[in-house]
């Protein structure tokens, strides 16, 4: 008898293959789904924790705390990411989302969650792309070239820095929105130096920025390197990526397709690896910027009161004396 079972389950063998009920495989495309079911579930339970009150329920930026807050909340409907690695206007890496999620956008009110899991983290950007169709319709965008650094062995920068003041003023010509640093007769000096006309004049506020409308139809002014916050970081390999790949739904282009100059007599004038010029250029303007208020400040030893309609007569008041004064450090 024993034996006849074992025959008759070898020669039922290849029943096993069907999914037939409690002997059979597991259904794997069920399985896939069961695994992205959970992780939208624990990336939405995620969003609903750290990312809703800026955000909102449908990832629209109208969450409850967006109308105090300048810039407003990213609109993830819109799928438009500013700092990424791909170029503008293309959806952008996972690890470009990554990135933004554990680091924060510096001067915003997006902060760093490096608390959070690879797993949870993960997790959240793939909830986040359930906002938009676009990454159902559109592939995801290209990482751009890395182009070789002429000065990455250069201790002193100061030749790099140079060449990047040149083609930020006479070729690539940021001060469009950008501020200019260095006059405008200077800015004609490098068009010549580029084999370039001159420009017969410049606007009035050219040592400022230039408000421009982004695709949310918002306002908004770039960097003044040497004044404002620089969001996704201020170090030379960041702006690489920033200038090269341009920033989605702003008037920033992408630079790494366009760094092709030539002289008149076939000369190469610029090339991408002036990208890196650039990127020390702007690299040493964000140095410039006053520092953090440092050192010994005095603070009183006591609060002073504050009088809603104005002080008592001065009879009524304590006896004048003089308020003693302390030095503490203060950590900003």
């Amino acid at each position: 008898m024993l034996f006849l079972c074992v025959v008759a389950l070898v020669g039922n063998a290849g029943c096993y293959d069907q999914a037939d009920g409690e002997y059979g495989r597991p259904d794997l495309d069920g399985a896939k789904r069961k695994l992205a079911t959970r992780q939208l579930q624990e990336g939405r339970e995620a969003y609903e924790t750290h990312c809703i009150g800026c955000h909102g329920a449908e990832g629209d930026g109208n969450g409850d705390a967006a109308k105090f807050l300048h810039p407003k909340p990213r609109n993830f409907q819109l799928a438009k990411f500013k700092f990424t690695s791909a170029r503008s206007g293309q959806l952008p890496l996972d690890e470009d989302m990554k990135r933004t999620i554990r680091q924060g956008l510096k001067g915003s009110a997006m902060p760093g969650f490096g608390q959070l899991s690879d797993h949870t983290v993960v997790a959240l950007v793939a909830y986040m792309k359930t906002f938009s169709p676009k990454w159902k319709d559109q592939q995801v965008g290209e990482p751009i070239p890395i182009v070789g650094n002429p000065y990455s062995y250069d201790q002193d920068k100061s030749a790099a820095i140079a060449r990047g003041e040149v083609i930020y003023h006479a070729y690539s010509q940021c001060w469009s929105c950008h501020p200019a640093y260095v006059s405008g007769d200077q800015i004609n000096v490098y068009r010549r130096q580029l084999d370039s006309p001159e420009f017969p004049g410049f606007r009035e506020t050219l040592h400022s920025a230039v408000g421009k409308v982004n695709a949310e139809d918002q306002l908004i002014f770039p960097p003044d390197f040497r004044r404002d916050f620089v969001r996704a970081g201020a170090d030379a390999e960041t702006l690489y990526r920033s200038i090269a790949a341009g920033i989605s739904g702003t008037a920033m282009p992408t630079w790494v397709d366009s760094m092709d100059y030539k002289s008149s007599d076939g000369e190469q004038l610029v090339s991408t690896a002036d990208l890196w010029a650039i990127a020390y250029y702007v690299e040493d303007l964000i140095r410039q910027r006053p520092p953090k208020l440092e050192g010994a400040v005095s603070v009183r030893e006591r609060p002073e009161p504050i009088y809603l309609h104005g002080p008592p007569p001065k009879a009524e008041q304590e006896p004048a004396e003089q308020p003693v004064e302390e030095v503490v450090d203060v950590d900003f």
